[in-house]
């Protein structure tokens, strides 16, 4: 009786609408306050903020002057333009830089949910949407200003445009040419998946090169994929002096090669890998990831040495690639585990039906349906340590968002505000007449560092750093916000540099 009861409510819809509407929660929930603002965050929002205001695609280091990163900048116009467009029409703040990102992030669950209910069925599109939302870091790398996810979404649509490719025999035009769009937008959303697309993508055409008949449509693909990445070409690099830093900038800064999480930073190449390899038995997250990565190995070889390959699609072979080379990217670099936050989002795509798929292959009852819990076991761990345990927990207090909001906001427009290596509290401000310096790593420097004494400015924002508050004393009253000072002027200071 229960049962024709929900048939007749059809409880796939009742199961979709939950799981949709728990996604749209949690993805708005405190998004403005978790996770904190952060450097790369802040030169994005900055950017985005200059665009909106002035047209110009950088940083602004003081009213009508800009610094251009070109290859440096490692995120770029499918996350810019948006929040660009969002302050335009909103304003300044940080729900209106973050208004995209947590659009994306709505739009990556319902990509989840579309690509595998198409290829492997229903049951396995909701298990592969819950691994997605009960991922903590899918919230801390989602919902800041950075190019991770929505790159994941247009790689998605990419992944989808090419079943449907598939479908036509590789005949239709349409997805061909959306295919190869929205690839190639994912490739200029970020460094990492325009060095990853553009070895990808050419070699899974080239594995798939019998199969396609007509080979013009994999030139109409290849020139979509590129069209994109000629605007960004041109976007970024203005001026001859920063085409020739693209390359070596890019492989440095894609993959990982930044601030090292690694004890000792002058390791060579085999003993950074070695360290890397070893959190794969020790830590946490890179042991869950190697689990599902082990699972979705058997699972696509399984399908790749069959005698009929029918059954595995251009799409996986991509997407499997996508995450062999990022885990491997992630091996030569610092050890972050951001670096390899792709890959491990990619997986929750293929683990549900992969270990459905292997548990069938189980002999015994018992086992096998022990088997068939693992992704439930999963999800209901990961929803507990996103509640309880996690960075972006529900029960944790995240305030550098709320003081910085609340100091910044009320500076009158009039006023000369002063950010010295504090990008990220940019957002805040609500007028334009600000100046700011950034160094990174010593990768470049914009603006002028000497701003900081010349004691015209009246709101100076640093980070905590005592040795400022003795430069300034003089002439300014401080306050500790969070990790940062706030300096206020008191008294004309022109006359006592």
């Amino acid at each position: 009786m229960i049962a024709k009861m929900l048939q007749k409510l059809n409880y796939k819809r009742i199961i979709i609408c939950f799981v949709f509407v728990s996604a749209a929660f949690l993805i708005v929930f405190r998004f403005t306050d978790t996770p904190k603002v952060w450097v790369d965050e802040g030169i994005l929002t900055s950017i985005a903020r200059s665009v909106a205001s002035s047209g110009v695609f950088g940083l602004q280091t003081q009213p009508g002057s800009f610094f251009q990163f070109g290859a440096l900048l490692t995120t770029n116009y499918p996350v810019i333009f948006p929040v660009a467009v969002s302050i335009k029409l909103f304003g300044t703040g940080i729900w209106q830089a973050r208004l995209p990102m947590i659009l994306y992030m709505f739009v990556l669950v319902v990509l989840f949910y579309l690509y595998t209910k198409k290829k492997y069925g229903f049951y396995p599109a909701i298990l592969s949407v819950l691994m997605l939302i009960s991922f903590s870091p899918f919230y801390g790398n989602g919902r800041p200003v950075q190019g991770e996810v929505p790159g994941l979404v247009f790689l998605c649509l990419g992944a989808i445009m090419l079943l449907y490719f598939e479908e036509t025999n590789f005949e239709n035009k349409k997805f061909a040419i959306l295919a190869g769009l929205f690839l190639g937008l994912a490739a200029v959303t970020k460094s990492l998946y325009l060095l990853l697309l553009c070895v990808i993508l050419p070699l899974s055409l080239f594995f798939w090169i019998k199969k396609i008949k007509n080979k013009k449509n994999i030139l109409i693909l290849l020139l979509a994929f590129i069209t994109p990445i000629f605007f960004w070409f041109v976007i970024n690099f203005p001026t001859p002096d920063l085409i020739t830093k693209i390359i070596p900038t890019m492989v440095s800064q894609s993959g990982n090669n930044g601030p090292s999480s690694l004890s000792n930073t002058s390791l060579s190449l085999v003993e950074t890998v070695s360290v890397n390899l070893f959190r794969f038995v020790t830590e946490s997250t890179p042991v869950l990831f190697l689990f599902l990565f082990i699972v979705l190995v058997f699972f696509f070889g399984r399908k790749y040495f069959k005698k009929d390959k029918s059954d595995f699609s251009i799409s996986e072979f991509l997407l499997f690639f996508v995450i062999f080379f990022n885990w491997l990217g992630y091996l030569l670099g610092t050890g972050w585990y951001r670096y390899f936050f792709p890959a491990n989002v990619l997986l929750y795509l293929f683990f549900p039906i992969a270990i459905i798929t292997l548990a069938k292959k189980v002999s015994n009852e018992y086992v096998k349906k022990i088997t068939m819990l693992i992704p439930v076991v999963l999800i209901l761990f990961q929803f507990f340590h996103l509640i309880f345990l996690s960075d972006t927990s529900f029960f944790v207090s995240r305030t550098r968002n709320i003081i910085l909001s609340q100091a910044l906001s009320v500076v009158p427009s009039s006023q000369k505000v002063f950010f010295y290596n504090s990008p990220e509290a940019v957002v805040f401000l609500k007028g334009d007449n600000y100046f700011q310096y950034l160094t990174v790593q010593g990768l470049f420097e914009a603006g002028d560092k000497n701003a900081l004494t010349d004691m015209t400015k009246d709101f100076i924002l640093t980070e905590n750093n005592p040795e400022y508050g003795d430069m300034l004393s003089p002439c300014y009253t401080k306050r500790e916000l969070d990790s940062y000072i706030l300096f206020q002027k008191t008294v004309d200071c022109k006359n006592k540099k």
